[in-house]
């Protein structure tokens, strides 16, 4: 599911990336705040600096917008839609121009990374402290990590900023990787006679309802809705798993001793349960077939 999640925010930098460069007509300044919010929580969800606005530590602060004293010898950053290199040399003048008392703003910091978030140089030489970066260094650190939350963190940041109710860039493949994921989870692939407490089933089948129906899970944004997928065989198969959990909550529900938290669920109950997950995990499995989708465990949990 990583390489889902990751496949969603490069399309989200895109559509940032698009975003900052039809803005830029707007007004520079709204453009570089966002930036600088932006670079500050990706160096934090990655763990290379916690980055402070060079604004809160002196006005004017010449060179670069973000700073972290601390780690590492001290790490410095300057982030603009456009790194080239002019951009690259200008910055670094600054960085080592000396002040009256013989001291410049490296003196400070052993790191200096020149962001460009919409594009950036390759071929600038720079000093060694220095590196030109653009968001594929980003992603290629999120890669090497293997985590999906500081994934997610970066991707929240993002969207925060971006309308998503009018436009929406995730590939149908790759959420319903993020989908088959969910649901390859106990509380689909466990029969009940393996099944351990109900109400934990019962949350990890809500957890994939509100995954298909908003694309989100407790709240976060994950994938995309159900009526969002372009790929009607995609969409038909997401409604078919909600209908089957419905089902199940159904009968749950039934059977749920009146404000107690208690199921008593009959021999029945817990046949009719099975074979509705049953239902789910042989859709599941044909639908991953059909979309090239492999290394998901679909089927049931076999009884020994």
């Amino acid at each position: 599911m990583l390489e889902a999640l990751i496949k969603n925010l490069s399309q989200d930098i895109a559509v940032m990336q698009r975003h900052i460069e039809l803005g830029k007509d707007a007004g520079f300044n709204d453009t570089s705040r966002l930036l600088e919010v932006l670079t500050i929580q990706f160096f934090k969800s990655l763990g290379i600096a916690d980055l402070v606005r060079t604004d809160q530590l002196r006005t004017n602060f010449p060179a670069i917008d973000a700073a972290d004293k601390i780690k590492s010898g001290g790490i410095a950053v300057q982030v603009t839609s456009v790194a080239d290199a002019a951009k690259v040399k200008k910055t670094i003048d600054a960085f080592e121009k000396k002040a009256p008392n013989g001291t410049s703003i490296k003196d400070s910091f052993a790191k200096l990374y020149i962001f460009g978030f919409c594009k950036h140089t390759k071929r600038a030489k720079v000093p060694t402290y220095c590196e030109v970066i653009g968001p594929g260094f980003l992603v290629d650190r999120l890669v090497d990590l293997g985590d999906e939350v500081p994934v997610q963190e970066i991707s929240d940041a993002i969207r925060r900023h971006l309308d998503y109710r009018s436009i929406h860039p995730y590939d149908d493949v790759a959420c319903l990787r993020i989908a088959l994921g969910y649901i390859s989870r106990n509380a689909v692939r466990h029969f009940m006679s393996c099944e351990g407490d109900v109400n934990d089933m019962t949350r990890g089948l809500n957890e994939i309802t509100e995954l298909i129906g908003k694309g989100t899970v407790n709240r976060k944004e994950k994938s995309k809705a159900h009526h969002e997928f372009l790929d009607d065989n995609i969409a038909s198969f997401l409604r078919f798993v909600m209908d089957q959990i419905g089902r199940i909550t159904a009968i749950v529900n039934r059977r749920r001793l009146p404000g107690r938290s208690f199921v008593c669920l009959e021999q029945g109950d817990m046949q009719a349960i099975d074979e509705l997950k049953q239902s789910i995990a042989s859709s599941a499995q044909s639908i991953a077939t059909t979309y090239g989708v492999s290394g998901i465990h679909l089927g049931m949990h076999k009884i020994n």
